[in-house]
């Protein structure tokens, strides 16, 4: 008998001694071997399972159910843009010549109407005294001290005045030499009577000539205070200053010029930014047209700060770029300690509305594989599997969307490999 038949002439292994003839020790070593293969894997049950099996088909597993909860939470609508200052203005000379004194540089903070910089105005004050003598001689030549205000009468006009003067006096004549012409026999003669109506004529005659005059020296004194006008602005000019009419607070964003250099009418010298209140502009896609509103509540969020700064929809574009299928929005925050940046890129988080449906689950409630996400229920005793989309985190849970309407529990913390149509039960 060599090895092997010695093993199989043994115990069987089902445990059954078995005596053979020498001569068929092989054959039944064989039918030994069919017999013990399937007691490798365990025994089977009458069902055709093995008792493991079915024992673990029969015992529900365990999970742990938490509540899904339901809130109110505001909708925003994200957006990315620049920002830009209040006013952002560009401050060239007006009058050329040379730079006597320059009062900012760059950061500086001036006041609406506050003073920038100094052309020498030597040369602009000269011509103001010039064209103020030319005037002051214009004004005595129609008999004025000052310029009238408006359109004066030019009878009372001292030229006019004494024109009109002497022709009531050549009428009194007349009048008197007309008596006496007319008396019979007449006291004066027919030559002297002729003279005074001449006279007479003739003060008429330069009355209106003086009223014509008068005009004409009028016009002269109007052009040279409107010549002393402009020298006096283009003097003032001279000062080179913040912009007017509006109280702003401006930051000098940039200084393009150095005392002594000789500047050109409109050369730009300073970059002027008021950054009190600021000016979000970005686009919104077309599809959240209905959701943005003037006044709407609306978040800029700045790398580098952590607190967002509260802002408000201030503008809205009337029509949508067709080119980029989106509208352009403004948003308007207040700024007065200069942490917001004109030219610096911001995220804005517009509210658009509030959803008194959203849902909220655990974030270890949430499986996460390949990029989708999903949470685990249990439906008629048995596990189900939902898609979702996560929304914002609010503590340790976050929104879901896509649950069905009746999950009201998800399974927390769900063990590998539980999948749907697991049988479990909810532990206390």
């Amino acid at each position: 008998m060599n090895e092997a038949s010695a093993a199989f002439s043994g115990s069987s292994a089902c445990g059954v001694r078995v005596k053979t003839p020498r001569h068929r020790m092989g054959f039944a070593a064989l039918c030994c071997l069919l017999v013990a293969l399937p007691g490798l894997f365990g025994c089977k049950d009458e069902n055709g399972g093995t008792p493991a099996a079915a024992k673990s088909a029969a015992a529900p597993q365990g999970v742990k159910l938490v509540p899904v909860q339901t809130r109110g939470v505001d909708r925003f609508i994200e957006v990315t843009g620049t920002l830009f200052g209040e006013e952002d203005v560009t401050i060239a000379a007006e009058v050329p010549g040379q730079l006597v004194t320059i009062a900012v540089d760059l950061g500086d903070v001036v006041a609406s109407g506050g003073a920038l910089a100094q052309v020498d105005p030597t040369d602009y004050v000269l011509v103001v005294n010039e064209l103020r003598a030319e005037l002051g001689a214009a004004l005595a030549k129609v008999g004025l001290e000052q310029l009238p205000e408006g359109q004066p009468d030019l009878d009372v006009l001292p030229v006019v005045a004494r024109a009109q003067a002497q022709e009531a006096n050549a009428k009194a004549k007349l009048e008197r030499a007309r008596k006496l012409y007319e008396r019979q026999p007449p006291l004066i003669s027919e030559q002297d009577f002729a003279d005074i109506q001449t006279q007479h004529e003739v003060a008429s005659t330069n009355v209106a000539s003086e009223r014509l005059n008068a005009k004409s020296l009028l016009a002269d004194v109007f052009v040279s205070s409107s010549s002393l006008g402009k020298a006096q602005q283009r003097l003032k000019d001279a000062t080179i200053v913040a912009p007017v009419g509006k109280e702003l607070r401006y930051r000098v964003a940039s200084r393009r010029v150095s005392v002594g250099e000789v500047v050109a009418a409109g050369q730009p010298l300073f970059r002027l930014v008021a950054t009190d209140r600021v000016k979000f502009r970005g686009q919104v896609p077309e599809r959240f047209a209905a959701d943005v509103r003037v006044g709407a509540a609306a978040y800029l969020a700045v790398d580098g700060i952590a607190a967002p700064f509260a802002a408000t929809v201030s503008r809205i574009a009337p029509a949508v770029d067709v080119s980029t299928r989106s509208f352009e929005i403004e948003i308007e925050a207040a700024n007065l300690d200069g942490q917001l940046k004109p030219g610096g890129f911001v995220r804005v988080k517009i509210q658009s509305g509030r959803d008194e449906s959203a849902r909220f689950v655990p974030r270890t409630a949430v499986v996460e594989f390949a990029g989708v996400q999903r949470v685990l229920g249990v439906k008629e005793g048995k596990v189900a599997e939902f898609r979702v989309r996560l929304g914002g985190q609010d503590g340790d849970r976050v929104e879901v969307s896509g649950l069905p309407v009746g999950i009201d529990a998800v399974i927390d913390a769900p063990a590998r490999g539980l999948a749907t149509g697991v049988v479990v039960t909810p532990l206390p």
